[in-house]
This record gives C-alpha cells, structure tokens and sequence, in this order.
C-alpha cells in the first residue's frame, strides 16, 4: 500500500493498530495456555489420559482385574474364614498364584467363556 497524503498515512496507521491488537491478544492466548498446560495437576491429566485412552492400557487393566477377582475367589473357597496363620499365608500364595495365571491367559480364558456360551453350532450351555 503506498501513502500518498496525510488519509493514507492514517489508514495505515489503524491498520497497523489493529494487527498489532489482534496479535497481541493471540499471543496473551497461546502465553495463557502454555501456563495452563506446564501446571502440575495439568500435565498429570493429560499423561493419565493418554495412558487410559491407549487400548492396550485398557485390556491390561481389565486382565488385571480379571486375575485378581480370580485370586480372590479362589482364596476364599479354598481357604475361607480360618483363624490359622498357615492358612492364611497358603491362601495368600495361591490367591496370588491364581491371579497371575488368570491375568496372563485372561484372553484366552474370555474366549473359553465366549465359547461356552455361544458354540459354533449354535447350542448354548
């Protein structure tokens, strides 16, 4: 744009202002969400999210889960309420043992599940 007379020099004038206004509110935006995304409880939000939303994070969970349920049960039907040391430290060791294998070979035992409850030939237990 060429200036030519005291008009123009104006016009570029305001034009100018209000570039520097609109870049001066962008750069108050991106300085204001780079201060929220280096907050602490900030960054561990988002590393939380990105951990759970990651499929493979999911199904470990859900194994882990399945196991220790698993060990649990199997703790108490083997084991139950006893008073006796021995006992309860047997237990412990098999509920761990059962909950590890269990999360280990949880797709494998879902999959027995499936089958179980819908056979190929179309007869459900």
């Amino acid at each position: 744009m060429r200036i030519n007379n005291a008009t123009d020099l104006k016009a570029a004038i305001h034009q100018l202002e209000a570039k520097q206004l609109t870049q001066k509110q962008s750069l108050r935006n991106q300085f204001y969400e780079t201060y929220e995304s280096l907050k602490p409880l900030n960054i561990i939000k988002s590393e939380f999210k990105k951990f759970t939303s990651s499929p493979d994070i999911k199904s470990n969970i859900v194994n882990t889960a399945i196991g220790l349920g698993a060990g649990i049960l199997t703790k108490k039907v083997f084991i139950g309420g006893s008073a006796n040391i021995f006992k309860k430290l047997f237990g412990s060791v098999i509920e761990m043992g059962i909950a590890k294998l269990v999360s280990g070979n949880a797709d494998k035992i879902k999959d027995m599940g499936k089958e179980l409850l819908h056979p190929a030939n179309g007869r459900v237990l």
